[in-house]
């Protein structure tokens, strides 16, 4: 019809809504990953927290789950996030 316009017409492939929602999506998975290789668990597990107020307040995901345990766990030390290679089996804890 003359004068509607398609879909196509009227998206904006460079909408920053998109490519924030993308953001997101990515930052989502990399806290999830934190919260699995931490806690064994998937962020979505644990009780509702701000995580786009935190995204839009530019915390990386790591800050995040350090919130996360805060205010689920306060007074709480959490370990700081690291992973240690063993060049061989015998460089690990031998009580495991």
């Amino acid at each position: 019809m003359a004068g509607v316009s398609t879909p196509k017409e009227r998206i904006n492939h460079d909408h920053p809504i998109i490519i924030t929602r993308d953001r997101f999506e990515a930052w989502l998975k990399a806290l999830d990953e934190i919260c699995q290789t931490e806690m064994g668990i998937s962020y979505k597990d644990l009780p509702n927290q701000h995580f786009r107020a935190w995204f839009d307040d530019g915390l990386s995901p790591e800050d995040a789950y350090y919130q996360m345990m805060e205010n689920e766990y306060p007074g709480v030390e959490v370990p700081n996030i690291y992973y240690q290679e063993f060049d061989t089996f015998t460089d690990a804890d031998p009580g495991l």
